[in-house]
């Protein structure tokens, strides 16, 4: 099997897949549709992957030529030219053919690792992703992602607590569970905890069930220690697919990026941290810093800049805030 890399331009946004051909039809990943607001499951046990989009739902079963086809509590089956075939753990299903049903057009360029496809639905800019707050607010919220642990966090919270200052920690489910009365210190002391996924994996690469999982398993470690439920989530690494937003809004979050990347968790030097935030730094700043890594001394920088921060902050006349009073 030649698996190539395709360009797919949906709706403009470009997106870079695997793919092959099989007798001229090109074969790509089930889970690439999730990029045109397509929900995708899959059975093990069945061999199936399922897409469902509105009120049409499509079941290939691996290596079979038969297609199921559910649409308003009627069900048929259709034949398939080429079969859906796994290769890398992912089930390859039919491009032209997923794309004509779900009433997308496709409009091929002349460099055949280029494709042109429109969704032909018309969404507005989603209004549950945010990357900062309001720019009319001298305002800023300092957010760190994938704790808790037992070296860097409690010398962030040393800092926080002495500066009298309030962060959002955005924690792993699985973290929580190794460390809980360093997350029980993180609630105590005021700040505000948001959902970060049970084990950090690439939302992209998983299906709709699998994302409930990371999301509901993590909430649910979180309530048992908080008592309550949190209403923000950020995705590991920032990325997601456009269904994906779906999913995690029907859960009832927010999703919550950022405006200043301070590249922490590469190693960098406190000074090369604050250099960043100088530069980016503006008024509603969401600023992402780490406070797990499980490097050795690679958030030094991070705990060295942290204090350096917030005085920068506060001599600016920034109000320092949690995430969801900046959103306010």
């Amino acid at each position: 099997m030649n698996v190539q890399k395709m360009d797919i331009y949906v709706d403009g946004y470009k997106v870079q897949c695997n793919y092959y051909e099989d007798n001229g039809y090109i074969m790509i990943p089930a889970l690439f549709f999730k990029h045109t607001y397509v929900l995708v499951d899959c059975d093990r046990e069945q061999q199936s992957i399922t897409l469902k989009k509105n009120n049409l739902t499509i079941t290939f079963y691996k290596e079979q030529f038969v297609v199921l086809l559910e649409e308003e509590n009627q069900t048929k089956y259709d034949t398939l030219v080429v079969m859906p075939f796994e290769y890398d753990e992912k089930i390859f299903v039919p491009f032209q053919y997923v794309s004509q049903k779900l009433g997308m057009s496709i409009l091929e360029c002349s460099n055949s690792h280029t494709i042109k496809l429109l969704t032909n639905l018309s969404f507005k800019n989603d209004e549950t992703v945010f990357y900062k707050g309001r720019a009319n607010k001298k305002r800023a919220a300092l957010t760190f992602d994938d704790g808790p642990d037992i070296i860097n966090t409690p010398r962030i919270l040393d800092i926080l607590y002495e500066k009298k200052v309030q962060a959002t920690f955005f924690v792993i489910g699985q973290q929580v569970r190794y460390y809980p009365e360093i997350f029980k210190r993180i609630i105590n002391e005021g700040h505000e905890v948001g959902n970060h996924s049970w084990s950090h994996p690439n939302f992209i690469e998983l299906t709709t069930a699998e994302i409930k999982n990371e999301i509901e398993s993590t909430e649910e470690v979180i309530r048992s220690h908080m008592g309550r439920s949190t209403s923000i989530l950020r995705p590991p690494y920032g990325f997601f697919a456009k269904s994906d937003i779906q999913i995690i809004n029907e859960l009832g979050y927010k999703v919550i990026l950022w405006s200043v990347d301070t590249l922490d968790w590469f190693g960098l030097t406190n000074e090369e941290i604050i250099s960043i935030v100088d530069r980016d730094l503006t008024e509603g700043a969401i600023i992402l810093q780490h406070c797990f890594h499980s490097t050795t001394g690679r958030l030094d920088g991070t705990v060295k800049a942290l204090p350096k921060i917030i005085d920068k902050l506060i001599n600016e006349g920034y109000e320092i805030v949690t995430v969801s009073m900046l959103l306010e």
